[in-house]
């Protein structure tokens, strides 16, 4: 009778270490931060449960050692990331909310900065995530059925323009140090072999008599420290320990200037994106608004576009970057340029005519650089190479449109329909990846033409709101075919986007008789406050008439 075999023996897991050094504290958080990024692209709950382990991990530390830079630094950016990630309300305790959620980031960069002067990773980071917060003040909450007042809408936006205005000056101040540092790099450079220094080293930011204006920065106390969330750690000041810590420093390049100057630029472009025409005159002056500019002005003229236009002569720049960085660099600049604008018409200092003029001159073709000893000529035509350029210059036409609407119709279909023209060209050349929100875009406009009141539209009105039907089951068709190549994190935001299409042609349904599609897309899982988000941001858009809401109120009553 063969013998049976023996079971294979039992495998103890092994103990985990009590770390005992800083070196293994810190080792043991790195650990499990990995783990996060691991599951990031494939579980985003698990990806985030790891994070905070990481952040506790990283909180025990600097219990240990307070004067931990790395720790601290990493305990930041973790409580950063984790605003960013689709993560659902439920995933958090209940007394945590994503307001509540930027305010720890915000704390947490600020102690990284009190421990580590004029770093630079610290500052643009801390000026992100101030970006981030104004975002979110910004973006206004249409989750349930009660509007919002002027004065509370007047608060929110004066939030998110305080929190901007903080963010330009913590980025402002990074450029200063990533200046500093590029100009050594280069003086070090040059001592070994001769190269020539950096392209702006005749430019002094700090310098008063370049005409620069400051807008406030972040002061010592900071503007957002009256808030503190529970995962937010208060330590020590003395270390008691004689540990001493290193970091590799990379080298700051053209690309890192170019990244914080375009992210100030950025910042000022979502100031004047707070505009609407009830609000401007309370949160602007034409004052404030010359200061912008003046200071756009010179993050343009000084930087963006000079640095834009050398990275041809920077071997360690591949030519596939080049070809994404000059685009961006470009239309970074005309963004501004008609968010300027639009924000000039509303304090009443440019004609209506004007900003139409200024919506066009900004997607110009732009001459990025010119070789004299070469005769290279380098020119940008964005609407011809940039499927981004061509929805947003379609956006500026949508926004013309629906302001002199009832004014000047006839002005306001031609505005509309150039508008569809760009997007009509953007769906030619859209990678896969910006596919489904062309078609949301697209689904959009159509029903916003149907409203117009010229007798084209009228006649027209049919065929436009089938029309949008179809872009918006295009979205989910389009969100479909990505599936298998995006991670969770985006995943995430694609199902937004096939989300509000899915309510959006329902509604169109609704709007002809049948009530029954809107009922069925809650059945079968979309949320209340999805359908609300929706409906109402549509109706403040003019996509749907201002009864839709009321009516969909009614509807679920």
């Amino acid at each position: 009778m063969p013998k049976r075999p023996h079971p294979p023996p039992t495998r103890r897991k092994k103990t985990p270490k009590t770390p005992e050094t800083a070196d293994e504290y810190l080792a043991a958080a790195v650990d499990l931060e990995e783990s996060g990024e691991r599951w990031r692209s494939g579980d985003v709950a698990k990806s985030g449960r790891f994070f905070l382990q990481a952040i506790s991990a990283y909180e025990a530390t600097l219990a240990r050692y307070p004067d931990n830079f790395d720790a601290r630094y990493n305990r930041a950016r973790l409580l950063y990331t984790l605003t960013q990630l689709p993560l659902p309300p439920t995933f958090f305790p209940a007394q945590s909310t994503a307001e509540s959620r930027l305010f720890a980031a915000v704390e947490a960069h600020k102690e990284c900065n009190d421990l580590e002067k004029d770093s630079s990773d610290v500052l643009f980071n801390y000026g992100q995530i101030l970006s981030s917060l104004g975002e979110f003040y910004s973006n206004k909450s249409y989750d349930t059925d009660e509007a919002e007042t002027p004065a509370q809408e007047i608060s929110r936006l004066s939030q998110a323009k305080e929190a901007f205005e903080t963010a330009w000056g913590a980025l402002s101040q990074c450029l200063t140090v990533q200046e500093a540092e590029y100009k050594s790099t280069q003086e070090q450079s040059q001592s070994f072999n001769g190269a020539p220094t950096s392209p702006l080293e005749d430019y002094d930011p700090a310098d008063p008599k370049d005409g620069s204006v400051k807008l406030p920065r972040a002061d010592s106390s900071g503007s957002f420290n009256s808030r503190r969330d529970s995962t937010t750690s208060s330590h020590s000041s003395s270390s008691g320990n004689n540990v001493q810590w290193a970091a590799i420093v990379e080298p700051t390049t053209k690309s890192t200037l170019l990244d914080t100057a375009l992210a100030m630029l950025e910042v000022q472009t979502n100031i004047l994106n707070l505009a609407t025409p009830a609000t401007s005159a309370t949160l602007f002056s034409a004052e404030y608004a010359d200061q912008l500019t003046s200071h756009a002005r010179i993050t343009v003229e000084n930087y963006i576009i000079p640095i834009a236009g050398s990275l041809h002569q920077d071997s360690s720049v591949e030519p596939d970057e080049i070809a994404e960085r000059e685009p961006e660099a470009i239309l970074a600049r005309a963004n501004f340029l008609t968010a300027l604008a639009e924000v000039q018409f509303y304090l009443g200092t440019i004609t209506i005519d004007t900003w139409e003029a200024e919506v066009k001159t900004a997607f110009e073709e732009f001459t990025l650089y010119k070789d004299d000893s070469t005769g290279t000529v380098r020119s940008i035509d964005l609407t011809r190479q940039s499927w981004m350029a061509l929805c947003d210059r379609s956006t500026a036409y949508t926004t013309l449109a629906t302001t002199i609407g009832v004014v000047d119709p006839a002005k306001a279909w031609k505005l509309a329909s150039l508008a569809s023209q760009d997007l009509a060209a953007a769906t030619k050349i859209v990678p896969d990846k910006g596919r489904a929100e062309v078609y949301l875009a697209r689904g959009n406009l159509e029903l916003l033409r149907s409203r117009v009141p010229v007798e084209a539209a009228e006649k027209a009105k049919g065929l436009l709101r089938k029309n949008a039907g179809v872009y918006y089951r295009g979205v989910a068709a389009a969100a479909s075919g990505r599936a298998g190549f995006i991670g969770a994190a985006e995943g995430g935001k694609v199902k937004e986007v096939v989300e509000e299409a899915k309510v959006k042609e329902m509604l169109v349904r609704f709007e002809d008789g049948d009530a029954e599609g809107m009922k069925e897309l809650v059945r079968g899982g979309i949320e209340m406050a999805t359908v609300w988000r929706v409906v109402r941001a549509a109706a403040e858009d003019g996509v749907f008439g201002g009864d839709v809401v009321e009516a969909v109120r009614g509807l679920f009553r």
